[in-house]
């Protein structure tokens, strides 16, 4: 990659064309109306929460992975009986 790529300044907004199909378009603007969103804020916030979550996701299996790895991550010494787990 050309070093000076980034240094070259790029819009914080940028136009995505997508093809939907009809029906998840009239969901999605009838969602955004009872939000009292237009359809673009909507898929906007929308967009976010999801990347958000994975994000999130990922960050926690990371630190598990990473606690286990050093072996400090403690197990409870407690054992569970089958009754215990699965109390209905």
């Amino acid at each position: 990659m050309c070093s000076t790529l980034f240094y070259v300044k790029t819009p914080r907004k940028r136009n995505l064309t997508l093809s939907l199909p009809a029906e998840l378009i009239r969901a999605a603007k009838i969602q955004a109306a009872q939000s009292d969103m237009s359809l673009n804020a909507w898929v906007q916030q929308a967009i976010d929460q999801s990347t958000r979550f994975n994000r999130s996701y990922i960050a926690a299996g990371e630190k598990i992975l990473a606690a286990a790895e050093k072996q400090t991550l403690k197990m409870p010494k407690k054992g569970w009986t089958r009754a215990e787990l699965y109390d209905r």
